[in-house]
């Protein structure tokens, strides 16, 4: 189970409208993201966004139990990892969502070395409305310590690869492409993995 919380993100203007528009195009999409205070000496904490319809978001609000996977895919053209995760209301669908983190780039580097480091981990909800965001609510996720190990494994493997793919071969959205085929939702709940 998890716990609400009421504290959203200052998620900026620009960001805010493209994932409104991607929830208009595609359904319901998830990012990563790294915050930081500006005079802190922590290190970065890793959030998970989760943009949808207004009913969607309202169908999972209250007590849900939430599962996620890392997911590591080794490709031709590079590495590339992958967040999927569902949130199962006690009663209803699923809300489920993936979004894939790129290791040669600061942000998507520093948002797996934050899920891997700590204890727990924040999800906001936010509703698409007249083609914006607005927060929902937020909830908080333990990150238990074989899950922080699990995600150190999945960021060493993926910065290797990234390392052994040839420079002049290297392309994200080659490699996420490539891996895409084998992309699944909803995450399965643990006590229905067989």
């Amino acid at each position: 189970m998890t716990e609400e919380k009421g504290r959203g993100l200052d998620v900026p203007e620009r960001v805010r409208k493209s994932l409104a528009g991607a929830v208009a195009e595609r359904g319901v999409q998830a990012r990563v993201i790294s915050t930081q205070g500006r005079e802190s000496m922590r290190p970065p904490q890793g959030h998970i966004i989760i943009a949808a319809e207004k009913e969607q978001v309202e169908a999972v609000r209250g007590p849900a139990r939430i599962v996620r996977r890392l997911e590591f895919y080794k490709t031709f053209y590079g590495p590339v990892v992958r967040l999927a995760m569902s949130v199962y209301p006690m009663e209803g669908e699923p809300l489920s969502a993936g979004t894939t983190l790129n290791v040669s780039q600061v942000s998507g580097d520093t948002a797996i070395t934050g899920l891997g480091r700590q204890k727990s981990i924040y999800i906001h909800f936010y509703r698409v409305e007249e083609g914006d965001l607005t927060y929902a609510f937020s909830k908080e996720i333990p990150n238990a310590t074989e899950q922080r190990d699990e995600t150190k494994k999945i960021l060493k493997m993926a910065r290797d690869a990234y390392t052994e793919t040839p420079e002049e071969r290297r392309s994200f959205s080659a490699a996420v492409e490539l891996a895409g085929r084998q992309f699944e939702l909803p995450v399965p709940e643990p006590d229905e993995e067989g």
